[in-house]
């Protein structure tokens, strides 16, 4: 059996949506007229597979700033950018007359080969929990539930970062204990080649018991300690079974009048904290600890954010960035490489220790440990 694989065309559109149907139950699969729209905003990265000229299956995918798919995705094709650093697969379909005959696998390495002479950064799609040992196979790793709650059902992240020229293999291996698409990619400005593992540990506890311990210091220097253990509790649990590998762990928290702001519960909550913030200065605070055999590496960053004061246009511009939910999985609820970029009115420190990563002082730290590694020999 011979597969050919090849750009799609307009004319395919009628084949690739009784597909499309046929893989996918109504609320997850995409309709005509968005497909008609992908085809036209990236058809470089529309590819379908035919066997004896029968179209049986297809791949596509926007090209995205980020290594994680929003749901906004799905929705605004618009939001694709051809000079974004991740290929992004919505959807791999292949006909089930045609399936176990290896053309899904030659559809997606097909799109990873064309992403990677583009220069991407790597390709991340979401996928059903019983689909990750087969994406897995192909070396997108796991990075845990996705937000995604498209078709409302239950997705993973999967990604796959591509290596890359710029900077030296690291060896030994690196795994980042963190879902975060933020904090992936600022750790790939250090790091060539790394993996993601999702830590869980019970955050909130943590967090109780250091708040009950803290006694009659400064509370920044409390909010300190508390992001320092979060960030070795989350790198310990995936170091305990890695022990070879250095192994990162990070949290974030913001402080505002001495209490400290997580991510928020619900809509109201992400409001309440924003509408809270305005006309203030808070500090936002990012752990990391790094864990490479008995070396160990931890550390707390500080940054001051200050807001504009509350008025109507702020009002509705908050209103609408929490519908969007984007603040939902955001210490303080706002990301500040987001809408909420709109509301600051000054920064004192590290711009990426707001964003998740104070990547300047991780790649100090981990050249670091390999130095004095290197020295031990």
């Amino acid at each position: 059996m011979q597969v050919k694989i090849r750009k799609a065309e307009l004319q395919d559109l009628a084949a690739l949506k009784i597909i499309e149907d046929i893989c996918f139950p109504q609320a997850e699969a995409a309709t005509l007229e968005a497909l008609s729209e992908r085809l036209q905003l990236f058809p470089e990265s529309f590819l379908v597979a035919e066997v004896e000229g029968e179209l049986v299956g297809f791949v596509n995918g926007a090209v995205i700033d980020e290594p994680i798919i929003r749901d906004a995705h799905y929705h605004d094709a618009a939001l694709h950018n051809p000079d974004g650093a991740y290929q992004s697969v919505f959807g791999l379909d292949v006909n089930p007359a045609h399936r176990r005959q290896g053309i899904a696998g030659k559809l997606l390495t097909a799109l990873i080969d064309a992403a990677r002479q583009a220069g991407r950064k790597g390709l991340t799609l979401c996928c059903k929990e019983e689909k990750i040992p087969y994406y897995e196979k192909v070396g997108l790793v796991n990075s845990g539930r996705s937000s995604s709650t498209h078709g409302n059902a239950v997705w993973y992240d999967m990604i796959l970062h591509f290596e890359e020229e710029r900077g030296e293999k690291m060896d030994p291996k690196i795994i980042l204990a963190s879902q975060s698409p933020r904090r992936s990619e600022l750790l790939s400005l250090c790091v060539k080649d790394f993996a993601v593992q999702v830590a869980d540990i019970d955050e909130k506890a943590i967090e109780a018991r250091i708040l009950a311990e803290a006694e009659q210091e400064m509370f920044i220097d409390t909010a300190a300690e508390l992001v320092e253990t979060l960030a070795r509790e989350k790198a310990a649990v995936i170091h305990r079974e890695n022990r070879a590998a250095m192994v990162i762990g990070s949290d974030t928290v913001v402080v505002l009048d001495e209490k400290i702001l997580g991510k928020p519960v619900d809509e109201a909550d992400a409001y309440a904290m924003l509408h809270a913030m305005a006309g203030k200065s808070h500090s936002v605070l990012t752990g990391v600890s790094i864990l490479w055999g008995e070396k160990e590496e931890t550390f707390a960053s500080e940054t001051k954010v200050s807001f504009f004061d509350w008025d109507n246009r702020m009002e509705a511009e908050v209103k609408a960035y929490v519908a969007s939910g984007k603040p939902m999985d955001k210490a303080g609820a706002y990301g500040i490489q987001e809408e909420a970029a709109l509301w600051v009115s000054g920064i004192e420190g590290d711009y990426n220790t707001i964003v998740g990563l104070p990547v300047a002082l991780v790649d100090k730290a981990i050249h670091r440990l390999l130095a004095e590694a290197e020295a031990e020999k």
